[in-house]
């Protein structure tokens, strides 16, 4: 049966001015900018592609166990963090005080992220690496699950949540788009040092703009209480046992693999299959965001008009296919292969403005169905939650392209792995579609109430 809600706990029902919204959203700008780099050059960074006269300062299984056990130890943070978030009290709210305390070590940890101890091969690289990282996760969970667990609280209403996330999608474009389309040229004029000098303090300035713009419309009742640690157990339980909740948690983790392996192949594929340098990396990835953005308008048409779910089965299979052309890259009869590169990576693209629209829309449900069954809100612990499942997955994404490339190459010589890691993309998409099939929630709190029987 469904559970009575305290008035009091609700958000409030006055709409949201444009300069919330904006403000809000403010902090996707660091956020997309620090993972985005991350993302895209770490990997070649500390083992960039054979054979063209770069130094190298990791082996390649070295770097895949340290990216993937710093992401798996990142995810088992998330919904710890959210907990604490959700059960703090300080004047300044249940999600402020740890954005600003995070925001500081995150910036200076993707800093040195750029500057290995030892030129060459070296263990000292390893632990160096695995430390600096340890930090950037730990103060990247601290901002993104307390920020994402705002969001439910600002408005009950589904389209004006879809609104705060669409035009989230578009503010955090400007993170990816700098990040994205300035670190290659700025490695290549100043060295990835001095790059992540320049774009993490534009970074962390966009970061604290943001938090005027934060505030918190949820005011917990007298009676609630701070909880322990056989609670919190309780908790991931009560999320785990849940079938539409799994459903969600295993497409999630599978659709945003796909994403991270395809930001790590870009510089790989840009100098070995296309032939260019990290400037052209960075260009055609600046111009794959433009991309998304363009098509943001499309899908918050395409969520005003059906349902979030169906929406998402659409996505899961748009993207399916287009890693399929992907795969053919360089070798179709038409176009240069550059300009394949574009057509092909764009129709990949346009699809993920809809994920990430869709994604946070689609937690807010799951929390507004958590608090049918339980009576009270937990945003926190589920964008906790899917942390956990979206970097488990990121983590794998080291591991398996790692895999790759040492079984079918990433040289001059023999660059196949390069192009095998979109058929993956491709095979994992797909999964994540069968996935997802179970899942029925509806798009506000009374939709999913009469689906689930909850009334």
């Amino acid at each position: 049966m469904a559970q009575d809600v305290d008035s009091s706990t609700q958000a409030s029902a006055e709409p949201l001015s444009l300069k919330e919204i904006m403000l809000y959203n403010m902090t996707g700008i660091p956020l997309n900018l620090y993972d985005t780099v991350l993302m895209a050059w770490v990997m070649y960074f500390y083992i960039p592609p054979q054979n063209l006269g770069r130094i190298q300062y990791l082996n390649i299984a070295a770097i895949g166990i340290i990216l993937a056990g710093g992401r798996i130890l990142d995810a088992v943070t998330d919904p710890l963090i959210g907990y604490l978030s959700d059960h703090s009290k300080s004047r300044w709210g249940r999600r402020k005080p740890f954005i600003f305390a995070s925001m500081p070590v995150l910036l200076v940890s993707f800093v040195l992220v750029w500057s290995p101890p030892v030129e060459g091969v070296s263990v000292w690289n390893a632990l160096y690496l695995a430390v600096v990282l340890f930090f950037y996760y730990w103060s990247y969970t601290g901002v993104l699950i307390p920020w994402f667990a705002v969001l439910p609280e600002m408005s009950q209403e589904n389209r004006e949540r879809m609104k705060i996330a669409t035009i989230g999608v578009a503010v955090s474009v400007i993170g990816v788009l700098v990040g994205g389309g300035l670190s290659g040229p700025l490695i290549e004029a100043m060295g990835p040092f001095k790059m992540a000098l320049i774009l993490g303090a534009f970074a962390f300035i966009a970061g604290e703009i943001s938090l005027l713009g934060i505030k918190e419309r949820y005011q917990p009742v007298e009676t609630e209480k701070t909880v322990g640690l056989r609670d919190f157990i309780k908790i991931m339980k009560q999320v785990f046992v849940d079938r539409q909740v799994l459903s969600f948690l295993v497409m999630i983790m599978l659709a945003q693999m796909t994403y991270q392996l395809m930001l790590m192949n870009v510089p790989y594929f840009t100098t070995l299959i296309l032939g260019g340098n990290e400037t052209d990396a960075s260009m055609l990835m600046g111009l794959l965001v433009v991309i998304m953005a363009l098509a943001t308008p499309f899908w918050y048409w395409m969520l005003s008009k059906f349902p979030k779910r169906n929406v998402f089965r659409f996505i899961l299979l748009w993207m399916g296919v287009g890693y399929i052309g992907c795969f053919f890259i360089g070798k179709l009869p038409f176009f240069t292969p550059y300009t394949q590169a574009i057509i092909l990576f764009a129709l990949v693209m346009i699809p993920y403005g809809g994920m990430f629209a869709t994604v946070l829309g689609i937690i807010a449900d799951i929390t507004d169905y958590d608090e049918l069954k339980y009576g009270s809100r937990r945003e926190a612990v589920y964008y906790g939650i899917y942390g956990i499942v979206r970097k488990t997955g990121w983590a794998f994404c080291s591991l398996l392209i790692a895999g790759i490339f040492s079984v079918f190459g990433y040289s001059v010589e023999n660059p196949f792995g390069v192009q095998v890691v979109y058929l993956v993309c491709a095979l994992v998409c797909f999964s994540a579609f069968l996935a997802f099939i179970p899942y029925k929630l509806g798009d506000s709190q009374s939709e999913s109430a009469k689906i689930m029987n909850l009334q």
